[in-house]
């Protein structure tokens, strides 16, 4: 019985142990921070653009019904 327990253990360690997959986890980590700052980016500048449209259009209406 305790060489099975052996064997199962040495298993799991060799599952765990691996590494081969630990790069693509942190691609896809860092991929997924990028776009959340890029989103949260958006967000701000948005805010800011819309403001300037705003008033680039209150300025051409005023100005053309003059």
């Amino acid at each position: 019985m305790q060489e099975l327990i052996l064997k199962f253990y040495a298993a799991a360690r060799f599952v765990l142990d691996r590494t081969e997959g630990q790069g693509m986890t942190e691609y896809a980590m860092a991929v997924g921070l990028i776009a959340f700052g890029c989103i949260a980016g958006e967000a701000a500048i948005a805010t800011s653009v819309n403001h300037i449209f705003i008033a680039l259009g209150t300025t051409i209406v005023n100005g053309v019904t003059r």
